[in-house]
């Protein structure tokens, strides 16, 4: 089942296992984001900022930071919902060297909800990013709290 748009303003009840949200072809990792990330994170590794060294390695060419990845996914496809936070992530995977000129594809599905305290329920998303050839390139679980309707009373 199609979740709404990522801006939402929903309780924890009106969110269902099963849901999804797919952005498609939504974002190229460039050379900029590349080196601006690396200046923000201090991440000068040489597969991501050589490319000599990065052509002698197994990949053949510079890669983005699993973190680059990680980071612009997230943006693409979390909730702006105002009810909700992040309370983490697990299993975040770097399944897929992402080269420079990758085009990412971030696809969310509710996996599991409970209730977690009063006031608060808990929804786990799976994302998995692909790029164009449908090619897995980062996995994670997502793990949001959000509201519960009957705790505003």
């Amino acid at each position: 089942m199609q979740a709404p748009s990522k801006d939402t303003d929903r309780y924890f009840e009106d969110i269902e296992a099963g849901e999804t949200f797919t952005v498609e072809s939504a974002r190229t990792i460039t050379e900029a984001d590349v080196v601006n990330f690396a200046g923000l994170s201090g991440d000068f590794h040489p597969l991501h900022v050589s490319t000599t060294r990065a052509a002698e390695s197994d990949f053949g060419e510079r890669i983005a930071h699993g973190n680059l990845v990680f980071s612009v996914a997230e943006a693409l496809v979390a909730d702006m919902n105002p009810r909700s936070f992040s309370y983490g992530y697990d299993s975040v995977r770097f399944v897929t060297p992402v080269g420079i000129g990758t085009t990412l594809t971030v696809h969310r599905e509710v996996v599991e909800t409970e209730e977690y305290n009063d006031a608060l329920g808990r929804v786990v998303y799976e994302y998995e990013v692909t790029d164009d050839d449908g090619t897995t390139l980062l996995v994670c679980r997502h793990i949001t709290l959000v509201e519960r309707r009957d705790a505003e009373s």
